[in-house]
């Protein structure tokens, strides 16, 4: 090996050491980055509490904040990247819809128990889901349990889907509200919480899910046109 050869091997050689020393020392934080890095992780799981408690008051926040802590600190959770973003004003549209939903439906809960309890029958719905994010569904979820009379049963996250349990349920037709109802609070939580890339993603699935609509219905209809000749006597 010539004296050149050897000359730019150890430049290599150093050059590599000190990027690896670099990356190593990159991925050293100080406690104070780390304590940054776990404050969005803390403050999701304390929306999560006030979510769940229904009660926005300074105390509950307090509280959920010091459970949320404690929490973290015992089951000793590593640190993981919240992809999470907050548009105030898609927020306020969620709050909005949350609330609505949730003088709603305890009004109808309330009218069939009184008037109508022989109608007070639950039934389990699939929901297929849109968004993949394991944040935005944990929020969906907390979301729908506030709202009187839809409890999610279950979550398939290997297909997307959502078990939702509704009542009162009298027909088709409340199925499809209920699972509207949830795509809606779906869509929202996405709008209002979702990174560009989850919105994107979203906004994706609608598209497929629009396509395979529109390609059920045109191939149904000529099955529904040969049923009308059919029937036709002329």
């Amino acid at each position: 090996m010539s004296a050149d050869e050897g000359g730019e091997r150890a430049v290599d050689e150093a050059t590599a050491g000190s990027g690896a020393a670099g990356a190593e020392a990159g991925r050293r934080r100080t406690p104070l980055q780390r304590m940054l890095g776990r404050l969005p992780t803390i403050a999701w799981l304390t929306l999560m509490w006030v979510i769940l408690w229904g009660d926005p008051s300074p105390g509950t926040v307090v509280a959920g904040a010091g459970v949320a802590t404690a929490g973290y600190a015992a089951a000793k959770l590593p640190h993981l990247p919240v992809g999470l973003r907050f548009r105030p004003l898609h927020v306020l549209l969620l709050v909005g819809h949350i609330v609505w939903d949730m003088f709603a439906s305890s009004v109808q809960v309330s009218v069939h128990a009184l008037w109508r309890p022989e109608r007070m029958r639950g039934v389990i719905v699939e929901v297929p889901m849109r968004t993949d994010s394991d944040l935005l569904l944990a929020m969906v979820t907390g979301g729908l349990s506030l709202i009187t009379g839809s409890l999610v049963i279950e979550l398939n996250r290997e297909e997307g889907v959502l078990y939702v349990h509704g009542t009162p349920i009298e027909s088709e037709r409340s199925v499809r509200q209920l699972r509207r109802q949830v795509r809606r609070t779906e869509k929202l939580f996405v709008w209002a919480f979702g990174t560009a890339a989850d919105i994107e993603e979203f906004e994706r699935e609608e598209r497929r899910e629009a396509e395979r609509e529109a390609r059920g219905a045109a191939e149904a209809l000529p099955g529904a046109a040969e049923a009308d000749d059919k029937e036709d006597p002329r």
